[in-house]
């Protein structure tokens, strides 16, 4: 997967670079926000990779989700602990709600509703 030509890695690495050089010359913010924002991008970077994927890898959207929902409060949006939990239910029931008109569950070798894979893990 490549965005713009290049690898998701190698847009983190850059983001992160130019973030320190902002920071070494002046731009003020913390320690804390400088944690946020490397996070928020590798969630951000990860999300864009997962498209190119199948089936979608619905965890990689929660965590870009949380990831973005953290970096706004720690630069200053004013919501507690229990508003950003009831944020990121709602985000979840969201994406549950959209994925499901998307997916159905797999049926296992014996007919059954589950998850399996192609694989013989017994032979491994």
């Amino acid at each position: 997967m490549r965005i713009l030509g290049r690898e998701p890695a190698l847009w983190l690495t850059l983001i992160q670079t130019v973030l320190a050089l902002a920071v070494g010359i002046g731009l003020p913010v913390s320690g804390e926000q400088v944690g946020l924002i490397n996070g928020a991008a590798a969630a951000v970077l990860a999300l864009v990779a997962a498209f190119a994927v199948q089936p979608f890898p619905v965890p990689l959207l929660m965590g870009a989700i949380q990831a973005l929902i953290a970096l706004a409060v720690g630069f200053g949006l004013g919501l507690g602990a229990e508003q950003v939990s009831l944020l990121n239910a709602a985000a979840a029931a969201l994406v549950g709600f959209i994925m499901r008109m998307h997916v159905s569950p797999s049926v296992t070798p014996n007919g059954h509703p589950g998850v399996h894979s192609d694989k013989n893990v017994t032979s491994m």
